[in-house]
């Protein structure tokens, strides 16, 4: 039978009170500290309704069922406090079934003796229904059984650890925090101050448990925790003294954007105090600067630099957003980074003009160089033309045992000049100076030229020299001094680097007759991986024995490849060691 007591009002203002705080967490559910707090408060809603419908009863048997249906909340309260206080304390890591397993089996026993405790009576003594005449309340009078015991022990010892974890927080944790982590102490401490003066007979109300009564004081804290000091957004994390010291400034967001932390160093930026920030969102705060906050605002990841100007002249850093996402993958909040980078700005500008610098110089250097052509290629003109001029005369008049050397001065200076013109030519192409003299060109008869300049070279070191046109290659329009210059290094290379073995020029045009190629093939002693790498770099060869043996500058494939990509075209190469080298040109028809 029904009937009604004043004694059933906390209870059941408890049980409401919680199901207002389950509406207000439900929204966040997919949060794992939410998910707890909801266990949380369902169970404590469990132990209070439990106990304000035993309370407004008289009849023994409901009492009985209905202090069964309790213990359901009461044995889940410390599981579900402890998941938070783990949560909350941001030890997540060590969240695991493994650590519940032990209180879990014994609550299991816990339970399973208390709904069959009619039978063996280990978990409570046999209870007598009793009737308060003063108070006008029907009670349930009776002890506690040795199992009993183990179940508060079990419970106790679950609810002191997780308090002792939100306490942890609370030194670390900011103004905000502080106040936050005291409404949680608040909401959980009451009901177990009230559980153990009632155990310990020191109850105010000896006939009742005080318990559900203080749930409705720990329902009220858990509330405005929740609605005044954003509970489940702003979680206090150990930041440590590395992030609070740190020069870059680091601010922290929730999943809907609004500051959850952020350090000294971000604070000074935006010139607030940490209790002005937290819970408002960022673009508050950066006044001026509405089109950074749009243009990173759908992005979870990101890294770029930002111009800042506060008025003191600009100022550099570097952003870096990083999302933040939970075991299932769903977005959690954000960590923004700044970065100061005048430094690194600074040293950048200082390379910068260093490099504008050097470029000048070597701009300079080849202006220089290609004005003096005609001043270098003079004197060694003369040179080479007088030695042939007296060799024809001293073949006259009969004193031919001089001509060899006078051989060897106008060998020497052909040599030379071919290694000035190498180095005026790669000086005019620095500068800028060479243009491009496009005309109508017939390929054989220049290619009849070439191999008839590069045959005695070819002879000198025993090779066979071979040209090789498959199919007609068509007329062209390109600059045939640049063309004819480019077979020649690529062929007189081939000359000097095969001795009695293969040189074959191979021509080919396109299908569609927009591209020609030249592959000049030799059998010579090719090139390594290590050595092709600086094959186009200037003034380098293949190694330095290579250029002991054969000499040159090592310009010639740098003004070649030059040439090809002033014509729109390019040169590939392919080389083994002791197998030859293939060079392939590949020119448009139409320059």
């Amino acid at each position: 039978m029904w009937y009604f007591t004043p004694y059933a009002l906390a209870p059941a203002l408890a049980f409401v009170v919680a199901l207002v705080v389950v509406a207000l967490v439900w929204p966040k559910r997919n949060q794992p500290l939410a998910r707890s707090l909801l266990v949380l408060v369902v169970a404590t809603a469990i132990w209070s309704l439990g106990n304000a419908l035993e309370t407004s009863n008289t009849h023994f048997t409901a009492k009985l069922l209905l202090i069964q249906f309790q213990y359901v909340g009461i044995i889940l309260v410390p599981f579900a406090w402890f998941a938070f206080a783990m949560l909350y304390a941001g030890r997540n890591h060590l969240l695991t079934w493994k650590i519940f397993a032990l209180p879990a089996a014994l609550q299991s026993v816990s339970l399973l003796a208390m709904i069959t405790n009619e039978w063996h009576h280990f978990f409570l003594p046999p209870f007598e229904l009793r009737y308060d005449v003063e108070l006008g309340l029907h009670y349930m009078a009776g002890g506690f059984g040795p199992l009993w015991y183990m179940h508060a022990c079990v419970s106790y010892i679950l609810t002191l650890a997780g308090t002792a974890l939100v306490l942890t927080a609370l030194p670390r944790a900011a103004q905000t925090y502080r106040v936050q982590t005291s409404a949680i102490l608040v909401g959980v401490a009451l009901p177990w101050i009230a559980s153990i003066l009632y155990v310990t007979g020191n109850s105010p109300l000896p006939r009742l448990d005080p318990t559900p009564i203080a749930f409705a004081a720990s329902s009220l804290a858990f509330m405005v925790g929740i609605t005044r000091y954003h509970m489940l957004d702003l979680v206090p994390m150990a930041r440590g003294a590395v992030i609070s010291h740190m020069d870059d400034g680091v601010v922290v967001l929730d999943a809907k954007r609004r500051i959850v932390d952020a350090n000294p160093a971000a604070l000074r930026l935006v010139g607030c105090t940490l209790d002005e920030v937290i819970g408002h969102r960022i673009i508050e705060f950066l006044p001026g600067y509405e089109h950074l906050v749009a243009q990173f605002h759908d992005i979870d990841t990101v890294a770029t630099e930002l111009e800042l100007n506060r008025g003191a002249g600009p100022e550099y850093y570097n952003l870096r957003i990083t999302s933040i996402h939970d075991r299932q993958g769903r977005l959690t909040g954000r960590v923004v980074v700044l970065s100061n980078i005048k430094l690194q700005k600074e040293t950048e500008a200082e390379l910068r003009r260093a490099k504008e610098e050097a470029e000048a110089a070597n701009r300079a250097k080849s202006a220089f160089l290609a004005n003096m052509s005609h001043e270098l290629r003079t004197p060694l003109n003369a040179i080479i033309g007088y030695s042939e001029l007296v060799q024809e005369e001293l073949e006259e008049i009969g004193q031919s045992d001089l001509v060899p050397d006078l051989q060897r001065i106008n060998q020497a200076g052909h040599h030379l000049l071919t290694l000035i013109n190498d180095v005026l030519d790669l000086a005019k192409i620095e500068a800028g100076r060479i243009e491009l003299e496009i005309e109508v060109l017939d390929p054989l008869p220049l290619l009849q030229e070439v191999m008839s300049t590069v045959e005695p070279m070819m002879r000198q070191n025993g090779n066979t020299l071979m040209l090789d046109i498959e199919g007609a290659p068509g007329l062209l329009l390109a600059d045939a001094t640049r063309v004819r210059q480019i077979l020649l290094n690529l062929l007189s290379n081939a000359a000097k680097f095969t001795e009695r073995g293969q040189v074959r020029l191979h021509v080919t045009r396109s299908a569609d007759q927009q591209k020609i190629a030249f592959a000049i093939i030799d059998s010579g002693i090719g090139m390594n991986a290590e050595q092709l790498e600086r094959l186009f770099k200037p003034f380098s060869q293949a190694d330095s024995s290579t250029t002991r043996r054969y000499g040159g500058t090592g310009l010639g494939l740098v003004i070649t490849r030059s040439f090809c990509q002033m014509m729109g075209g390019e040169i590939g190469v392919q080389s083994s060691p002791g197998t030859g080298t293939t060079f392939t040109v590949v020119l448009p028809a139409v320059v």
